[in-house]
């Protein structure tokens, strides 16, 4: 990905890679997280991907929240995040949700790409990443 060099192909839209914060949850698992927009008008559609190879948590009812920065290593709770999304995660290693609304996938004002992304879960964050190109 350097230099404009990859051997990985572009599919569109945006990912972000979730790491699970084991000290938090008990369970260390990595999440792909893919957010396209199909055709204009139409909501986000989201692809969580879990690795196998990991312990998955069982997550139920989860947030997934789009902070206004993007610093892994800073926790500005007075700042209203860019998005608050709920929804229902049941599947074991895929699910596709249809997000309410639809993203900017793009970089500055609304834009996603270069924002953190957190999944919680009761209030709990289990996993956090940044959002970039797909």
């Amino acid at each position: 990905m350097c230099h404009g060099h990859s051997s990985r192909q572009s599919e569109g839209g945006a990912i972000a890679i979730l790491r699970g914060q084991g000290r938090q949850s008990g369970t260390l698992f990595n999440a792909k997280i893919t957010l396209k927009n199909p055709e204009e008008d139409i909501p986000t559609q989201a692809t969580f991907l879990f690795e196998k190879a990991n312990r998955i948590p069982s997550l139920g009812s989860c947030t997934l929240i789009i902070h206004q920065d993007g610093n892994l290593n800073y926790e500005d709770t007075s700042r209203e995040p860019l998005h608050h999304i709920p929804f229902d995660l049941y599947e074991d290693h895929v699910c596709e949700v249809s997000l309410p609304s639809r993203l900017d996938l793009g970089v500055g004002g609304q834009g996603v790409i270069g924002r953190k992304m957190s999944l919680m879960n009761s209030r709990q964050v289990i996993a956090q990443g940044i959002i970039g190109w797909n």
